[in-house]
């Protein structure tokens, strides 16, 4: 591991800070979307009749009904991203952040970077944001917020919303079938920060990125490996997982996230 001023050191004379958060990330602010044992007892009607033990396998049953997954979604859409509130080490994060360039790439969908007050410009959700919906029909009809469905089925007023252009129902903007529509727009906002700065002092901070999300892992260490100013830091790697040409360039802490982000901050 190194030495926390070398890593500082990297932060402070960076030109741009390229964060990529996942599951583990997500788990930090809540989200545990493997959990089995909460979900059987807070979602019991779900987990009986459906035979699940996680939010994760919830998510990828087709349930009766439209109504029945609406109901479901905006439980999980209200408690994990309405009811929100950031944790110490995200607004530690933030702090870290402020003033700096930087990117987020996250496939948390939870819209937990949004609500903490992130530039929103400066955020690609590549596994989409569940506050968003999407048309179901598989064709893109672009997307748009739900928070006001969630809200009316949190109310028990709930109605399946519909898309405005075919009249299907629409889903919540994340990967729960092949009818995922990527942001496009955030994508490309993203591959223009990683273009202008290819050149420059760049620090990837790595948040709980692990195999469920592996867009966020091999090819970061692809461009680390390409351009020689480029940093990598890993809050929950270990050395020995990281290629042996970036080593140098490199820092697996091997600690939880909220104790890394915590001793990187201070």
């Amino acid at each position: 591991m190194k030495d926390f001023k070398e890593i500082k050191k990297w932060l402070a004379d960076a030109d741009a800070v390229i964060v990529t958060a996942g599951n583990g990330f997500a788990q930090m602010e809540g989200l545990d979307m493997f959990d089995n044992l909460a979900f059987p007892i807070e979602y019991k009607n779900i987990s009986e009749k459906y035979h699940v033990k996680t939010i994760a396998d919830a998510l990828d049953k087709d349930f009766d009904s439209w109504d029945e997954k609406w109901q479901f979604w905006s439980q999980l859409i209200n408690e994990y991203s309405v009811e929100y509130e950031p944790s110490k080490a995200m607004k530690q994060l933030k702090e870290l952040l402020n003033g700096k360039n930087y990117f987020i790439a996250t496939s948390t969908f939870g819209h937990f970077f949004e609500k903490t007050g992130f530039d929103q410009e400066k955020i690609f959700n590549i596994f989409g944001d569940w506050t968003m919906m999407q048309c179901s029909s598989g064709l893109n009809h672009g997307t748009r917020s739900d928070l006001s469905t969630v809200k009316r089925y949190v109310n028990g007023q709930g109605e399946v919303p519909r898309c405005e252009d075919c009249n299907s129902p629409m889903e919540p903007h994340m990967p729960l079938n092949a009818h995922f529509f990527p942001d496009e727009d955030a994508n490309t906002r993203f591959r223009w920060f990683l273009t202008r700065n290819q050149t420059k002092k760049v620090v990837v901070l790595e948040l709980g990125v692990d195999p469920t999300s592996p867009q966020l892992l091999d090819p970061m260490i692809k461009l680390i490996e390409q351009f020689k100013d480029w940093h990598y830091i890993a809050a929950d790697l270990s050395q020995e997982e990281l290629p042996d040409d970036i080593q140098t360039r490199s820092a697996a802490l091997e600690m939880s996230l909220p104790e890394a982000i915590e001793k990187i901050s201070k």
